[in-house]
């Protein structure tokens, strides 16, 4: 099967829904041999920054010589990005090979699983069956009942920001949504929190933590020292250490801390990282769609965000970076109260907003009318434009700065028709 084939499969099941619990994906996995129990893992849930803490810490354990799964969600490059090994995609082959067998298993339940079930399925088997040393995983959605917590063997859970998001499945509260996401925290073992979390969300935590005999590492700010500033990133002092980083935004210093405090937890536990490792590997991390540039005359940079955190994120290096510049925001989401918290919190920064829709067919699409009436109360230049390239164009005419943000699906979308030049094809 070639990528359209297997997507269509993944995700046109007609007998595949979302649904709460570790039950299917127990079962589809049972019969793999429950590949998922032979495997060692960091689990990282939160908000925002869960790739990012990903990435920067399986670079850092590539670096020191170890065969490094890594499991991220959704993605901006293609399907395959999703799960990898030392940085390489998992190919179409080894797709087909192991999707035949998962197949086999569904066709012997009643209860069938949804696609991200599957996907994690796939992933789990593929780790196994080439020998990884460690896996680092990202959580899909929460953490109690997302399905990548049907893992035992976990060294290290890690929790990055918190904030709102998905409150029709997590809940309305922080406490109830940072409740949801603990739920990975396994007990006898070791987390670590993201060093700035809404209170609430902290008091969770260490209750959580508490409650399950947890050794909970808190990182403390005051060993983090001479924050200098490069062009969009940023170099800094943590416990005497220099380090210099890839990724851009200053909130990428706090996650690089997690990293490290994971780091030396993992020496603890019997890994040989050392300083340099770590260096190269803060230092190199790039990651797709976020606040990553990829355009030059005019700036064009595509981000993630799409939650009240990364609005804040972006509107703290939007301040930081371009005073006094035009910038246009190109820019899709659903609309709902999540939508409206995101464009009251940024719309004000952009001389134009141009909505477009999401190509991906798998995405429901938006009311756009409503979504330019919430962003007309802070911001009246504003105009929908379905035609990508047409927004493109009209972004790029007369901007400083082009940014391209609010759903990682349009990211996704306009990174690869931008990487490859595929404007001919529209």
């Amino acid at each position: 099967m070639n990528e359209k084939e297997i997507l269509e499969i993944l995700y046109t099941r007609k007998d595949s829904s979302v649904k709460f619990g570790l039950e299917r994906i127990n079962e589809l996995l049972s019969y793999l041999d429950n590949p998922q129990n032979k495997v060692k893992f960091i689990h990282i849930t939160g908000t925002n920054g869960k790739g990012s803490i990903t990435t920067m810490l399986s670079n850092s354990l590539i670096e020191s010589g170890y065969k490094v799964g890594k499991y991220i969600s959704p993605y901006v490059d293609n399907f395959f990005e999703r799960i990898q090994i030392n940085n390489k995609y998992i190919t179409k082959n080894e797709v087909n090979v192991i999707l035949k067998d998962i197949l086999k298993a569904i066709d012997k339940m009643e209860d069938k699983p949804s696609t991200f079930e599957i996907i994690t399925a796939i992933a789990f088997q593929y780790f196994y069956i080439n020998n990884c040393d460690i896996v680092c995983l990202e959580v899909g959605m929460g953490g109690r009942f997302d399905a990548t917590n049907c893992i035992k063997n976990t060294l290290i859970s890690i929790i990055s920001v918190i904030d709102y998001d998905h409150m029709d499945y997590l809940g309305n509260t922080i406490e109830e949504i940072t409740f949801e996401k603990c739920g990975i925290i396994k007990p006898n073992k070791v987390t670590i929190s993201y060093p700035i979390q809404k209170r609430n969300a902290y008091l969770m935590i260490k209750a959580m933590t508490d409650i399950r005999n947890n050794k909970f590492i808190e990182i403390d700010l005051n060993n983090l020292k001479d924050i200098n500033k490069i062009e969009y990133n940023y170099s800094f002092i943590y416990k005497s250490n220099k380090y210099e980083l890839g990724l851009n935004g200053k909130y990428q210093i706090y996650n690089s801390l997690v990293v490290i405090e994971a780091i030396e937890e993992l020496n603890k536990q019997g890994f040989n990282i050392n300083y340099n490792n770590v260096f190269n590997a803060l230092k190199n991390t790039s990651f797709v769609g976020r606040l990553q540039k990829i355009k030059d005359n005019p700036t064009v940079i595509i981000d993630g965000a799409h939650n009240i955190s990364g609005a804040k994120s972006l509107k703290e290096f939007i301040e930081e970076n371009f005073k006094n510049k035009k910038i246009t925001l190109i820019t899709a989401m659903k609309k709902g109260k999540q939508a409206e918290e995101y464009y009251k919190e940024i719309s004000k920064l952009f001389s134009k907003i141009i909505i477009t829709k999401i190509e991906n067919e798998y995405i429901v699409g938006e009311d756009l009318k409503e979504i330019e009436s919430i962003i007309k109360e802070s911001n009246n230049n504003v105009e929908i434009e379905l035609s990508h390239k047409a927004a493109y164009d009209k972004a790029i005419s007369n901007s400083d700065i082009v940014i391209i943000s609010g759903s990682l699906y349009l990211v996704s979308e306009f990174y690869n028709l931008l990487k490859e030049d595929l404007w001919k094809d529209l």
